[in-house]
């Protein structure tokens, strides 16, 4: 799950690498970024998050801490 957020990360800030504790807003997301985000998550992996989660939870590491359970264990489809 991690390795797969942080190529999503990467490809959506054009930054290389992503850490696990780099915060999105930092490398440069914005709230714009962030929707587009979202919805690469929801269609790659088939996770839903609220954006208050990612606005609340800005790493890699702190957001699939916040997924439920179940989700944290999604394979990239």
């Amino acid at each position: 799950m991690e390795n797969t957020l942080a190529m999503l990360w990467s490809a959506k800030l054009g930054v290389s690498p992503v850490g696990v504790r780099d915060d999105f807003f930092e490398l440069g997301g914005d709230s714009l970024l962030a929707a587009d985000l979202l919805m690469d998550i929801y269609r790659d992996l088939g996770v839903e998050i609220d954006a208050s989660v990612l606005f609340l939870s800005p790493t890699i590491a702190d957001l699939v801490e916040a997924m439920p359970a179940g989700d944290r264990e999604v394979d990239a489809r």
